[in-house]
């Protein structure tokens, strides 16, 4: 998981070990009836590691 900051034109330092963000996962009410994948058109399936569109 990658988490990307933009400060949008505000002059931010970010400090090694600076809480940014908090992430909850929590268990779902039941399973899915349908999972994201290739079938439903998803664009989020075998992804890998690179910058957003906005640093192309």
């Amino acid at each position: 998981m990658v988490l990307e900051v933009r400060s949008h034109k505000v002059p931010v330092v970010l400090e090694d070990g600076q809480i940014v963000g908090r992430l909850i996962c929590e268990r779902m009410a039941g399973r899915p009836e349908r999972l994201y994948g290739s079938e439903l058109g998803s664009h989020y399936q075998a992804q890998g590691l690179k910058l957003s569109k906005h640093f192309r």
